[in-house]
């Protein structure tokens, strides 16, 4: 009787796989190179949910009908892969219970897919974590994508602050969707976004690792940059901390060495250009 039943459970244990088997073995997904990362769905700012409708994005992989954002809020997922369809390519992931769900995806010019902005991966987390206690120097604190003061208090490009903590957050479709709760010396707290690329071309910094005004440049040349007045003789790094990152940089190579040329835009669409050589300004040009 005990044999008869062992051999009933088995049959309905492999059953049981069985079946998750054939299901999971019927979605095909394509190689990525993301597959296997894990991440979190962020909160977003009341406005930034007004923009678009999130709770028509994500589905269960084999069915039609959306999950509400809500339901997806601060759990963690992981990238199964990419799903293709004769039409419309989707993105997959899964959760600890084997729950999958797909959203239809979109790829750049270089053929890699874009992400929502909402998706906060647990390595940019874990690095945004490791600059709690961290001193940083702020550089774009008026613009509302990118910082908030929590205080009514203003606070000062290049003013030193230290970092509280990191926050899951995003309110645009535009940079990583955590920010950095900081704090000045007089207690003042606000939020900055955590820049994740550090680019050097085109978006600017949200802030510096480095105090960005060290003494041994001088008192006079100090002024200069904060007035953002650009003298010839000025090295890449003081004309980039003057007036920010340029919008393109082309490189020359010759015999004589290696050449840039960095090129602004204003809000016009007017170009300035700004001739370096060896790392020093020798040029300036419209």
């Amino acid at each position: 009787m005990v044999q008869k039943k062992n051999i009933v459970l088995f049959f309905v244990i492999l059953f049981i796989t069985s079946c998750s088997f054939f299901k999971k073995s019927n979605i095909y997904f394509e190689y990525n190179e993301f597959i296997g990362e894990n991440l979190t769905f962020v909160d977003l700012d009341d406005n930034y949910r007004e923009t678009q409708d999130f709770n028509k994005v994500w589905s269960k992989i084999n069915k039609k009908q959306y999950r509400p954002y809500h339901k997806f809020l601060y759990k963690k997922y992981s990238i199964a892969g990419i799903q293709k369809k004769q039409y419309q390519d989707f993105l997959v992931i899964e959760d600890a219970k084997e729950n999958i769900y797909k959203m239809a995806c979109e790829f750049d010019k270089n053929n890699e897919i874009i992400f929502p902005s909402y998706l906060l991966f647990e390595d940019i987390e874990y690095q945004a974590r490791k600059m709690i206690g961290e001193k940083i120097w702020l550089n774009v604190t008026l613009n509302s994508r990118h910082f908030y003061s929590l205080s009514n208090y203003e606070f000062n490009r290049f003013e030193e602050v230290i970092i509280l903590d990191a926050i899951p957050f995003q309110n645009n479709d535009i940079g990583s969707p955590i920010w950095l709760k900081i704090s000045n010396h007089e207690g003042y707290e606000g939020l900055v976004r955590y820049d994740k690329n550090k680019s050097l071309v085109g978006e600017q910094q949200y802030y510096y690792v480095d105090n960005p005004l060290p003494e041994k440049w001088g008192k006079r040349k100090i002024r200069k940059i904060l007035n953002k007045n650009i003298d010839l003789g000025m090295t890449d790094i003081q004309v980039r901390i003057a007036i920010g990152n340029p919008n393109e940089i082309n490189t020359t190579s010759s015999r004589h060495g290696i050449s840039e040329q960095w090129i602004y835009y204003n809000q016009k669409g007017m170009q300035t250009y700004y001739q370096f050589e060896y790392g020093r300004l020798v040029f300036i040009g419209k």
